[in-house]
């Protein structure tokens, strides 16, 4: 299985691989571990051109023909393997400037079954790039369009090649991710009240605590994998002037939002929660508060439409709303878990290579 995985740069798509290719090495599962940019690196080097930090400054026919190289010699060295797990950029965003990261002939030449695209949190990402020289001016906005653009740029190429693709957490759980490549678990989207009940750090911590138990039997998708949203909730919290008032608390914002980034960040949680359902194979929403969630609402009624069947724990009253969008409803989460056990454990069976 060829498996190509993208992610803009500092987004922690190498620092994933490097896990994932330790974790399979303990497995003993024989895979093949190339970062396209280091084999454009040596091609070039060969040819006499040595790339700098600023290599996107290069002529775009040199790095054309680098990266086409350096796919030639992944192609002979993946065949030594079961499988090729390939990572690099879908594009770039240089300079203001949308630069190719991939072309629909490197694709047919080395065909992918599957298309994975790496996120992190954007004050995680925006840290790293401020330590690297190549990145160290990047904006905010810019950051947030670039991640839009390397995650749609990649749902096409698995669209035009007609194979599965998925947005990943680079937080997410490396045996749950193994198991989404290489088992036919069934998957699902972990929905709960993440704003109504954030003050309540305990609910949310036995929710995720559920969600990593259901590892076991599940691929599980948790919204609070990415927490870029608590950048917006923290930038609420600071004084106009954004400063320190108290001389001595630490301000973990990395600088204050403007209206605009608050929104992209908005928009983003958003539109990757909602592709995380796009990607399940179901939702299973846990409501513990009986006030109204409309986030939770919206992403019950975005599976409705997506035909993903709905499960929910909610022991309060219920909505005749809330109700239509159920496929099930449990009192309590171990009524829930012995329902999924024997429902959806049953349709899967092991694949692993």
């Amino acid at each position: 299985m060829n498996i190509l995985c993208t992610g803009i740069s500092c987004s922690g798509r190498k620092e994933l691989m490097a896990d994932f290719e330790s974790l399979c090495r303990k497995k003993g599962v024989h895979i093949g571990f190339f970062n396209v940019g280091d084999y454009m690196e040596h091609t070039a080097a060969e040819s006499g051109v040595k790339f700098t930090e600023k290599v996107l400054d290069s002529d775009h026919a040199v790095l054309s023909l680098a990266r086409r190289s350096a796919f030639y010699e992944i192609a002979n060295l993946a065949h030594n393997a079961d499988h090729a797990f390939v990572g690099l950029h879908a594009c770039f965003r240089w300079r203001g400037v949308l630069v190719e990261g991939i072309s629909l002939r490197e694709i047919d030449n080395f065909p992918a079954d599957i298309f994975i695209n790496v996120v992190d949190n954007l004050a995680d990402i925006e840290t790293r790039m401020q330590d690297n020289p190549q990145w160290t001016g990047m904006q905010r906005g810019e950051i947030n369009v670039w991640l839009d653009e390397e995650e749609f740029l990649t749902k096409q190429l698995a669209s035009f090649k007609e194979k599965p693709h998925y947005t990943v957490s680079r937080q997410h759980n490396l045996e749950n991710f193994y198991d989404l490549l290489f088992s036919a678990k069934q998957k699902f989207y972990l929905s709960y009240p993440i704003t109504l009940i954030r003050e309540s750090v305990h609910q949310i911590e036995k929710i995720r605590s559920f969600g990593e138990k259901m590892n076991e039997d599940f691929i599980v998708f948790d919204p609070l994998s990415i927490k870029d949203m608590e950048l917006v909730h923290q930038d609420e919290l600071l004084p106009s002037d954004a400063q320190d008032t108290a001389g001595d608390i630490e301000i973990t914002t990395i600088s204050r939002l403007d209206q605009s980034s608050s929104e992209q960040i908005k928009t983003r949680t958003i539109s990757r929660d909602y592709q995380f359902i796009r990607q399940s194979d179901f939702v299973v929403v846990i409501y513990p508060t009986d006030k109204l969630s409309p986030g939770v609402l919206s992403e019950m009624n975005f599976a409705s439409r997506y035909n993903k069947p709905v499960y929910a724990v909610h022991a309060h009253e219920r909505s005749l709303f809330f109700e239509n969008l159920c496929e099930e409803i449990f009192d309590t989460v171990e009524e829930l878990e012995a329902f999924l056990k024997i429902r959806c454990v049953g349709a899967s069976s092991s694949s692993e290579p």
